[in-house]
């Protein structure tokens, strides 16, 4: 399995790739059909709950205010996995995932009660729609979780297709008639049951033969500095337009604009076309499609959006089409972006998960309600685009500056590599011609400009990068490992480990096995496996006893 890993990541450099090499690379993720379906179901069931099935470009206060209550309660899930040190134990996210899914198939049929009984709006509805916000939200978490630590190629693969197919059903819902359709979306929602016992038979999505790109968000995650940074900024992109999006969605007056079947029809087929475009990009080794290319597509949507609101004044859905779209797809980006933070971070998954809930849904729904306060005061609708406008600027700006600085990183390294290899004192390896890795970390050590590590601890330390969740493991309360893990920092200052390196060192240390490793930090056991190989290499040790011999021995 390691060796078809190896192979497999090798074609991540953004080399061109036959028809049938993507299609037969497509065949592995069949494993992953469960979670497809399972995304794909509980996303039906929050969208014919609190958004009409998209009949209209959302349902106002039963969508935004519905989210607005929901996200108040994973607001406090959020400060509760902040506290709780360590990950839930599988029988306990079981638990969660069956009272979700229960959860969100009950509401749905208490909205179906109450509109055989017309006695649908108030605050009985409002309260339906954030419970079945809530719980569908709590599905969505669940099985993200279940798809921690796999590939960038398996994420985007797994995101997109679920969403293709939550658009394909909730059409379906769409044309059903209204007290009918609450029932259809039960039974998609209790689909999700039999999709739980089948994954459970299933290969785990991190054991999938896939790629992971070095520059998107799954491949900087082994750059520890550079990965803190940039994802913070991404989170801070998402922001910006999660507050594009809720102006765009009620664009002028804050009020929900209604499709005609046509439109309607128009914007599933597009949703549907770009999910196919990113997943044959993604398989075509297309290594910007997700980070450079999808900001630059979510900005495309919110011009033309604004553009058809301004041209179209009396047929305000041609612009709700891209609008809509432009929601549709941060749903699949920020599952993305959600799976390369529980790969990069050490909390409980799903604090990433309600942490990107909220930044995305709240900042969203925030902006809805602005904007229809903002119409009650007769603010000019000219001046709201120009917001608008300037919001997509800046979002753009401060993303595509970020791509800027991590790509040119990595240019300087790729130099340093190539000066390695024309001196013998970093001679190449003889197997296959290329540097060895740990002579590329020496020379870059050389190369590293001052101060960088003043630079880590104070990302390290940042109260945003605790907030986020991108820190390292807080200190325990066992004296032995917080030993231990006080003399893995200070034998990697001596070895020049990678930040990885001495999260790994650490637990390796304390007498984990490589599976346990990769468990706790989420990453692949051919992964665990190569840091603790170059840890040997580096320090010159070949035993787990030599380590501990050494730490007790010669560091304080």
């Amino acid at each position: 399995m390691a060796d078809e890993v190896r192979a497999t990541r090798l074609k991540g450099d953004g080399e061109e790739t036959s028809p049938g090499a993507v299609i037969r690379d497509s065949a592995r993720y069949l494993a992953l059909v469960p979670a497809i379906l399972g995304l794909s179901f509980c996303r039906v069931g929050i969208l014919s709950g609190a958004y009409g099935s998209y009949e209209s470009s959302d349902e106002g206060i039963f969508t935004d205010g519905a989210m607005l209550l929901a996200l108040a309660v994973l607001l406090v899930a959020l400060a509760y996995f902040w506290c709780r040190p360590g990950r839930l134990k599988d029988s306990a996210v079981g638990i969660v995932s069956a009272v979700c899914i229960g959860g969100e198939a009950l509401s749905l049929v208490v909205l179906f009660v109450l509109c055989q009984l017309d006695a649908m709006g108030g605050t009985a509805e409002l309260v339906l729609c954030a419970a079945g916000t809530l719980f569908g939200s709590g599905c969505m978490f669940c099985w993200l979780r279940s798809l921690r630590g796999c590939a960038s190629v398996t994420a985007a693969v797994v995101v997109f297709s679920a969403l293709a197919f939550s658009e394909v059903l909730t059409f379906v819902t769409a044309v059903v008639p209204k007290p009918a359709e609450y029932l259809v979306a039960v039974v998609f929602v209790l689909g999700q049951v039999p999709c739980v016992f089948s994954a459970h038979r299933r290969p785990l999505a991190r054991s999938i033969a896939s790629v992971t790109f070095p520059t998107d968000y799954f491949g900087l995650s082994t750059s520890v500095l550079e990965s803190r940074s940039f994802l913070i900024t991404n989170a801070v992109g998402i922001g910006f337009m999660g507050l594009v999006t809720g102006l765009l969605r009620g664009y002028p007056d804050g009020l929900p604009i209604p499709f005609t079947m046509p439109t309607r029809f128009g914007y599933a087929v597009l949703v549907i076309l770009i999910c196919a475009v990113v997943i044959a990009c993604v398989l075509g080794r297309r290594q910007q499609v997700l980070t450079v290319g999808a900001f630059i597509f979510m900005e495309i949507c919110a011009m033309c959006a604004l553009l058809l609101y301004t041209l179209f004044p009396d047929h305000l859905e041609y612009g709700a089409v891209f609008a809509t779209t432009l929601n549709a797809f941060m749903v699949g980006f920020v599952w993305y972006v959600t799976l390369a933070f529980m790969t990069a971070g050490w909390r409980e998954p799903f604090y990433y998960a309600c942490a990107g809930w909220i930044i995305w849904l709240g900042s969203r729904a925030v902006a809805r309600v602005v904007l229809f306060e903002s119409y009650q005061l007769h603010v000019d609708s000219p001046f709201i685009g120009v917001c608008m406008a300037t919001i997509i600027l800046v979002s753009a700006q401060v993303v595509l500056t970020q791509f800027l600085h991590i790509n040119q990183g990595i240019a300087e390294r790729k130099a340093v590599c190539l000066y390695c290899s024309k001196f013998p004192a970093f001679p190449a390896n003889e197997d296959n011609g290329t540097v060895p890795e740990d002579a590329e970390d020496s020379v870059a050590a050389v190369f590293e400009p001052q101060g960088a590590d003043e630079e880590f601890s104070q990302v390290e330390d940042s109260l945003i990068t605790r907030i986020m969740g991108l820190d390292g493991p807080q200190p325990t309360s066992d004296p032995r490992q917080s030993a231990l893990s006080h003399n893995a920092q200070e034998m990697g200052a001596q070895f020049m480990l990678s930040p990885r390196e001495v999260e790994v060192l650490g637990l390796y240390a304390l007498g984990y096995t490589q599976k346990k490793v990769a468990e706790v930090l989420c990453i692949s056991p051919a992964t665990a496996h190569a840091h603790i190989k170059r840890i040997y290499t580096k320090t010159g040790l070949h035993s787990r006893q030599e380590i501990l011999d050494y730490i007790e021995q010669y560091t304080v």
